[in-house]
């Protein structure tokens, strides 16, 4: 299977409030299985577990390479030679980074690119998101995005990692 295809069989998944698992015991096993612990933001780990299914060859080389942090995730991938592109591509994991003010904070959020309409906008499936679409939420859930350079407050895009 594809990271869209993957990632599209996930979509409706909710948490149990307060990040304190998961409403379907299979999905919390799974999420689990790559790092999720209770209280913890899980985009990452949701990205994490698509790339796991959808490449298992490469399990332990992703293992190395994702972190609870979506911009460590980022510069895990970028250290390690992985084609970063700045437009969107179906099956490409999309990483954000938090800006305040204009300044990067540490926080992100992470998704998986499932279709492109043109060049300023995509379709991806998202961890732990919500209704406005940010980066802490309830749900797997699909959301169109706008590829913005120019941010102040709110999440930037990184980079759209190629396997």
């Amino acid at each position: 299977m594809t990271p869209k295809e993957v990632a599209s069989k996930y979509i409706g998944q909710t948490e149990k409030p307060g990040n304190m698992g998961f409403t379907d015991f299979d999905f919390e096993k799974r999420m689990r299985l790559v790092g999720f612990e209770k209280t913890h933001a899980w985009c990452a780990y949701f990205a994490e577990l698509v790339f796991k299914e959808a490449y298992p060859e490469k399990f332990f080389e992703l293992d190395k390479l994702f972190s609870a942090s979506t911009v460590k995730t980022f510069n895990n991938f970028r250290d390690a030679a992985y084609l970063i592109g700045y437009a969107p591509q179906v099956n490409s994991l999309v990483i954000w980074q938090s800006y305040r003010d204009s300044k990067p904070l540490s926080t992100g959020h992470a998704g998986i690119v499932v279709s492109v309409e043109d060049h300023n906008s995509f379709h991806s499936v998202e961890g732990n998101t919500n209704d406005g679409g940010g980066r802490e939420g309830y749900i797997v859930a699909l959301k169109k995005r706008e590829v913005m350079a120019d941010v102040k407050n709110g999440l930037k895009i990184l980079g759209f990692i190629q396997m």
